[in-house]
């Protein structure tokens, strides 16, 4: 053999080698698919598009000839058909709001003979009021001093805060865990009024001083109790 002839063939090899690499490496990638698949966690099954064609060429079963195809018969039953649970009634104690539609034709001589009546829900947002109180003043005869009526009681001396605002943020802060700073964001978006958050801090210290005999009250029940439960878990407040 010529030396022609043997570098030649020496190509031919390697080319065969080349090739047979090649299929080894897919094969090995099926191998590990199919080990996925049967081995592996069920997030991990899956079977890709190509490697279900293979299997399939295992999985499907050849009439045999002269074989005969077993029976088939066809099997129906009844259910019977949930019912939907419908739509939820509307709580008796909001305030309703009525409104009367006529027709745009004339019904002066028509009779009523009924009505539909339907209801769904609106949303009123909460409205920010200044109160403007006034106190008419009156001279007394003969120069006897002024008559005018006392200004009502208010929780915070000299503060604008009524008891209902006053109210309205702590139950925003401490039950709806709102901070102050979204509630004066909230203010100033709805009512373009921008509180101080110092304000809003002086008004809740304002608001516990008022709230501790009803404190002292609770705790004195409390501690009269033969067995006391709390509840430590942790909440995160911000101011």
């Amino acid at each position: 053999m010529t030396y022609q002839e043997l570098q030649k063939e020496n190509e031919q090899l390697r080319e065969s080698n080349e090739f047979f690499k090649e299929k080894i490496s897919a094969l090995e990638v099926q191998l590990g698919q199919l080990y996925k698949l049967i081995q592996g966690f069920k997030s991990e099954r899956f079977i890709p598009e190509i490697l279900e064609q293979q299997l399939s060429l295992f999985s499907e079963k050849q009439d045999e000839p002269g074989q005969i195809a077993a029976p088939k018969e066809t099997i129906t039953y009844t259910r019977e058909k949930q019912k939907h649970p419908g739509r939820g009634s509307l709580p008796e104690h909001l305030p309703v709001r009525e409104v009367i539609l006529e027709p745009e034709e004339d019904v002066s001589t028509l009779k009523k003979i009924g009505e539909e009546v339907s209801e769904t829900l609106e949303y009123t947002p909460a409205s920010l009021v200044k109160r403007r109180t006034i106190r008419p003043k009156y001279a007394r005869k003969d120069q006897q001093g002024v008559l005018i009526a006392p200004l009502p009681t208010r929780p915070i001396e000299k503060s604008i805060a009524e008891a209902c605002l006053l109210a309205y943020i702590l139950v925003s802060k401490y039950i709806d865990h709102l901070p102050f700073y979204r509630q004066i964001q909230r203010f100033k978006r709805e009512f373009g009024w921008e509180p101080a958050s110092s304000t809003l801090s002086d008004w809740m210290a304002s608001c516990c001083q008022l709230l501790e005999p009803l404190y002292n009250t609770l705790k004195q029940k409390i501690l009269e109790d033969g067995y006391i439960q709390a509840d430590e878990s942790v909440c995160l407040e911000a101011a």
